[in-house]
């Protein structure tokens, strides 16, 4: 685990206004690849990406990058945290491939999308916390914007078997389960 990992390559697009550091480009994007991920406390979700003329840009934002162009969505609802620290992994979920998800945004809006890969951070405060444990997953919604959100945001789709009501009153694990602490 470091603070630049490795990302499964990934067709999409930057919004050319982060190019220009916002002085022109709005509404125009470039094709990218990409493939790393940074983690800097206290900042949003970060990238590094190739773009289609060769240059590489590291640090893009996630608001920055869509699967196809689309108009954007507010920071705060691309993300619901910063990065918790320098320490991440990152990796694409077997399970989770291509599933459908449903997105609850902290504007009350639910989007749906597809997954893409997760982040799992350690060494980090919030992130060691039992209750307040925090991942990061990757999902490109349907109308092209990357947003990167909790477990607890997401309602995970899969006509095959996931259906039902869920139950209300659940509650996040408080404890900190340790055999050592017991003796």
């Amino acid at each position: 685990m470091s603070f630049m990992v490795d990302t499964p390559f990934t067709t999409a697009y930057i919004r050319n206004e982060f190019l220009y550091d916002h002085t022109q480009g709005k509404g125009e994007f470039t094709e990218c690849t990409v493939f790393g991920f940074r983690a800097e406390p206290a900042r949003v979700p970060m990238f590094s990406v190739m773009l289609a003329n060769g240059a590489q840009w590291a640090r893009m934002p996630i608001h920055a990058i869509c699967s196809k162009p689309c108009d954007s969505l507010p920071l705060n609802v691309c993300v619901w945290w910063d990065s918790f620290s320098r320490f991440c992994d990152v990796r694409e979920m077997q399970f989770l491939r291509n599933h459908r998800v449903k997105a609850l945004g902290r504007d009350g809006v639910q989007r749906s999308g597809v997954y893409l890969f997760s982040v799992f951070w350690a060494d980090g405060g919030w992130s060691e916390i039992p209750d307040q444990s925090k991942d990061h997953h990757i999902i490109a919604l349907d109308t092209g914007q990357w947003i990167a959100y909790p477990n607890n945001r997401l309602l995970w789709q899969d006509p095959s078997w996931i259906g039902g009501e869920l139950p209300r009153g659940w509650k996040s694990p408080t404890t900190n389960y340790s055999v050592e602490a017991l003796l």
